[in-house]
């Protein structure tokens, strides 16, 4: 009977054992069910990420290209602008300085001039056309 009663303890234990080890992995079962959905969910959003950001990110790289293109192509254009710029100063200085001493010639002969003899001039050769303006005119009228 002792035998007997053992068994039925040690078959009690192994069915506590067994209930506490079923408990036990359902729980376990439970939380890897919730860690599992979670998972998923990370993962879908991920994919969503990763599908809209991805062609955006793409677009702005190939706008960016094209920008720095541009960029590299109007810097050039600046570039040779300035060189025609220099070049253009360089002739102009040199266009002055060949031609300085002609414009100082032209000034000084411009402030040589005696412009109360030349208008006194004007006044005499007036004074002497007058008369035989007026004389070509009576002669000329009377016809």
């Amino acid at each position: 009977m002792e035998e007997n009663q053992n068994q039925e303890q040690n078959i009690t234990s192994n069915d506590a054992i067994l209930t506490e080890i079923r408990d036990l992995s359902k729980k376990r079962l439970f939380y890897q069910k919730i860690s599992t959905c979670c998972i998923a969910g990370m993962l879908a959003i991920l994919l969503i990420c990763v599908l809209v950001i991805v062609p955006k990110v793409n677009a702005t790289i190939v706008k960016v290209n094209g920008v720095a293109t541009k960029a590299e192509t109007t810097l050039d254009d600046v570039s040779g602008m300035t060189e025609s710029i220099v070049k253009a100063s360089e002739n102009m200085n040199k266009l002055v300085d060949d031609n300085g001493s002609n414009l100082a010639a032209a000034v000084k002969s411009l402030s040589e001039i005696d412009f109360e003899g030349l208008n006194k001039a004007i006044t005499d050769l007036q004074d002497a056309v007058g008369p035989m303006a007026s004389l070509m005119k009576k002669l000329g009228g009377g016809r």
